[in-house]
């Protein structure tokens, strides 16, 4: 899928002025950026699908800005045929967890989780560029660029200090240190120190 494709179904679903859709756009260019660089030190990774997932990712904001939101991003893109692409909005989320893991914490119902491991597809699986919009996404605020810290103190503040917060945050720095070895550098630094048009 082209990002000119993804940002078209992304535009669908919402208007341009709508702050997520800036969202979207940011975190498709840090993981655009993340990508090129992994790219450029030799290790395969999918520079173009990279940034299309991140133009994606948070497709389900469309339905409710509810934990629910993968799920309803993952159904829209499947609706438009783009099933594999549409993957992002429920990985992004589920952070990791098995469906079951979701169901309990209100992401998905438990007759969705029943159709979905019909499919026998393993969602708490990530690819490379799957993880690359998970570490931008984690890393993206409305004011740019922030540390993992910063993006999960500011959710907690917002939120609450729900357990599933701490977990989410324990999870993406581990992706996060993924990424650094194949970086050579942390991706807050990679994204700091490059164009990627958040700072």
């Amino acid at each position: 899928m082209k990002a000119d494709d993804a940002l078209s179904l992304l535009e669908k679903y919402t208007s341009v002025d709508a702050s997520w859709h800036a969202h979207c756009v940011q975190v498709s260019a840090a993981s655009q950026r993340l990508a090129e660089l992994i790219s450029q030190r030799g290790h395969s990774v999918d520079v173009k699908q990279a940034a299309a997932l991140g133009l994606l990712h948070d497709l389900g904001r469309s339905r409710g800005h509810t934990l629910r939101h993968g799920i309803e991003g993952y159904l829209l893109a499947r609706a438009e045929g783009h099933e594999k692409e549409g993957r992002i909005c429920l990985v992004h989320i589920l952070k990791g967890r098995t469906l079951k893991q979701g169901v309990a914490l209100g992401m998905l119902t438990e007759q969705e989780r029943q159709k979905l491991e019909k499919q026998k597809q393993r969602f708490d699986q990530l690819s490379l560029e799957e993880k690359t919009v998970c570490v931008a996404d984690a890393m993206t605020s409305d004011t740019g660029l922030s540390t993992i810290e910063e993006k999960y103190g500011k959710a907690r503040r917002r939120y609450g200090a729900l357990p599933h917060h701490y977990e989410d945050e324990a999870w993406i720095k581990g992706i996060a240190a993924e990424l650094a070895e194949l970086l050579g550098t942390t991706p807050y630094e990679a994204l700091k120190e490059g164009s990627s048009g958040l700072s």
